[in-house]
């Protein structure tokens, strides 16, 4: 079965997550990922380099990908990518602000030698803007976004990146687009990501809030807080019906927010009388009136393990699922039975664990081919192919420190 971007060519300058989530997933169904390092290694390798084997873990985002070395603000190393840029569908860089531009390799520079290059550029705050200009990370764009303001936590470093992995997932989505449009029309195009952007996107609860902020004071008589206190917040606990119980032996996330979920809840709890009475008719009566029910809930969870709550939940169709801990979600049948916890064969470790596909295509799916590459592993590879460079070449480019 032939993958869906089987003969599409990626050059891939980007380092850390976002980027290289990104063209993970068009490796994954079949692109031709080029993956540029320099000679030194990019930002994630020498992190990792101190810890003997701990770079097994590049695997986890450079699965299938080839890999070459070429230093890029060497005058030489520009004119090769330039030379190889004809050859490529698809550029996807992450770097500072600017500094494609000051080596001669922005889009503009680039589109002339190939007017259907599709190029990705993804920042911490895009390409226009005031703070256009700014180096970012994800904690940076999780920062400035609201997003840690969000999960009540403005005071802690975060532990899920999704401002680098989910920016890199909209840009797949953009590249999609792209060629999309390049199908109708022949032509690439610049794609100008933010982190910010993407995280801004995600922050639900700020663009709740400015969407009804002109109802905010109606909001507040009829549930008894602002839309902040609605799931969360400091004044008030998360609504009862979309919480996180504490068990006998550990917590389990439930929502019950319908009225039919509801009457099952109460029934469930030995309180059906709660069912049929007035202050909890609709989901607003119940949110205004929660502290009046929350310690029956309450006490009903901390006298059930997190299996019987989630036994007895399931049984009755009403949304639960256990918190678990990293240790535990690896070891998720679920998760196996879907994929998700998938292994790639590498020539030094063996079998290293990766994450599967997340996303299930059934007449074109993803495969994941092999492990991440070593530094330069495909110099030879590549560059005869797309230069004709020979082995004494390569050689004389090594001493140089241009590969």
């Amino acid at each position: 079965m032939e993958q869906v971007l089987k003969g599409i060519k990626v050059i891939d300058l980007s380092q850390f997550l976002s980027g290289p989530r990104c063209t993970q997933l068009l490796a994954d169904f079949g692109a031709e990922v080029v993956k540029l390092e320099p000679p030194l290694g990019e930002g994630m390798r020498w992190l990792m380099a101190p810890v003997a084997g701990l770079d097994r873990s590049l695997s986890i985002w450079h699965r299938s990908k080839k890999g070459i070395t070429l230093e890029i603000r060497n005058p030489k190393g520009q004119e090769m990518l330039k030379k190889m840029i004809p050859h490529f569908d698809i550029l996807v860089e992450n770097l500072a602000p600017g500094s494609m531009q000051k080596s001669g390799l922005g889009y503009k520079e680039l589109a002339k030698l190939n007017k259907g290059l599709i190029y990705c550029s993804i920042t911490g705050f895009g390409m226009t803007g005031p703070k256009s200009d700014r180096v970012a990370f994800d904690i940076i764009a999780q920062a400035t976004s609201g997003i840690l303001h969000s999960m009540g936590i403005p005071d802690r470093v975060h532990s899920v990146f999704i401002g680098d992995l989910v920016s890199g997932a909209y840009a797949a989505f953009a590249i999609m687009l792209a060629l999309r449009h390049r199908d109708k029309t022949g032509q690439g195009q610049l794609i100008d990501v933010s982190m910010q952007d993407v995280c801004y996107f995600h922050n639900y609860r700020a663009l709740q809030k400015r969407c009804v902020e002109q109802v905010e004071a109606s909001l507040y008589e009829n549930v008894g807080g602002s839309f902040d206190d609605f799931f969360s917040g400091d004044r008030k606990k998360a609504v009862p019906f979309w919480n996180i119980y504490k068990a006998k032996d550990g917590h389990i996330a439930t929502v019950f927010l319908t009225d039919a979920q509801w009457k099952k809840i109460c029934r469930i709890i030995g309180r059906p009388e709660m069912a049929d009475d007035p202050k909890y008719g609709n989901v607003m009566a119940r949110t205004k009136n929660r502290e009046e029910y929350r310690a029956v809930l309450e006490d009903w969870m901390t006298s059930h393990t997190v299996a019987e709550i989630e036994e007895i939940l399931v049984k009755n169709r009403i949304p639960c699922g256990p918190v678990v801990n990293n240790d535990q979600v690896n070891a998720d049948p679920h998760l196996h039975a879907r994929g998700m916890t998938n292994f790639c064969d590498d020539k030094v470790y063996g079998k290293v664990a990766t994450p599967g596909i997340p996303v299930k295509l059934e007449k074109s799916p993803g495969e994941i081919k092999h492990s991440a590459p070593r530094l330069g592993e495909h110099n030879a590879e590549v560059y005869q192919k797309l230069l004709g460079l020979k082995k004494e070449d390569l050689d004389a480019l090594k001493k140089e420190g241009v590969i």
